[in-house]
C-alpha cells in the first residue's frame, strides 16, 4: 500500500501543478472564444468605415456582442489581462477562435 502511494504521488503533483499557476478567467473559455469570433467579425464588418460612423457603429457591435453574451467590457478586458501573461493559454484560445473564423 505504501508502495502505491509512493508511486502515485508524482502523478498528483504533476496534475496539481499544471492548474497551480492558471488564473480563473471572469468569463468561461468557451463563451470567451465565441465573444472573440464576433468581435473580429464586427472588426472585418468595420474595415470600410471611417471616422465618426465608425465609432458609433464600433459601439452598437460590441453592446450587442456583450448583451448577447451577458458580459461586459470590464469582464472582457479583465478576461484578456489574464491571458496576455499566459501566452501559451492565449494561443490556445485564439487557435480555437481562428478555427471559428475558417470554419
Amino acid at each position: 500500500m505504501k508502495l502505491l502511494r509512493i508511486a502515485l504521488l508524482p502523478i498528483f503533483l504533476g496534475l496539481f501543478a499544471c492548474n497551480v499557476g492558471q488564473q480563473k478567467l471572469p468569463i468561461p473559455e468557451k463563451k470567451l472564444i465565441q465573444i472573440l469570433t464576433d468581435a473580429h467579425y464586427a472588426e472585418a464588418a468595420l474595415q470600410d468605415v471611417y471616422g465618426t460612423q465608425k465609432d458609433s457603429l464600433k459601439k452598437v457591435y460590441y453592446e450587442e456582442i456583450f448583451q448577447l453574451y451577458q458580459t461586459s467590457e470590464e469582464e472582457l478586458t479583465k478576461a484578456m489581462d489574464i491571458l496576455r501573461k499566459d501566452p501559451a493559454r492565449l494561443d490556445k484560445v485564439y487557435q480555437e477562435v481562428v478555427k471559428n473564423l475558417n470554419g
